[in-house]
């Protein structure tokens, strides 16, 4: 096995699926910042948003 398959075997056996998104620029940084939380943190769940222009949020999901 080569490193990398190894390294997402291990990922799948923790639970984890590696899927493909498209993404906005302006948001990159905080949906890997939320990804690798939710990966650390198996008892959350992402529900909210916040908008960028009133800072007001609403639910995501």
């Amino acid at each position: 096995m080569s490193r990398n398959s190894e390294y997402e075997q291990r990922r799948k056996n923790k639970g984890q699926k590696k899927i493909t998104l498209w993404v906005p620029v302006d948001s990159e940084v905080e949906l890997k910042s939320m990804a690798d939380f939710l990966c650390e943190n198996n008892g959350y769940v992402p529900t909210m948003v916040r908008s960028l222009s009133t800072g007001r949020l609403k639910k995501a999901v």
